[in-house]
């Protein structure tokens, strides 16, 4: 059985606006923080129970809800974002990270 691919090493990089990312099989890439913000799993962001969610409701982002302020583990599975804007219930999965990372 192989084992998942997680990251080894996440760096914030904020003057290219992205997460660089290294993963368990050796590859690097990056995650900009607009695709991130446009693709947080939240409900809040992508609706619930038949709702839409903030996301299906607007066309652009504003400056602060794609500026990062904090990132942070969660369990063996994920990490946490923060945003400017207050937002903070996005938990984005390492399966969701890698689908969204684009190779170097």
């Amino acid at each position: 059985m192989q084992a998942p691919l997680i990251p080894t090493e996440i760096r914030v990089d904020h003057s290219r606006r992205r997460l660089e990312i290294k993963w368990s099989d050796g590859t690097r890439g990056y995650c900009t923080f607009e695709d991130l913000r446009w693709n947080c799993p939240c409900a809040v962001c992508q609706g619930e129970m038949g709702q839409p969610g903030l996301l299906s409701q607007v066309s652009d982002l504003a400056p602060e809800q794609t500026e990062l302020e904090n990132i942070w583990q969660v369990g063996y599975y994920a990490i946490g974002l923060a945003w400017k804007d207050g937002h903070n219930t996005g938990i984005y999965p390492f399966q969701l990270l890698r689908r969204l990372c684009r190779t170097e």
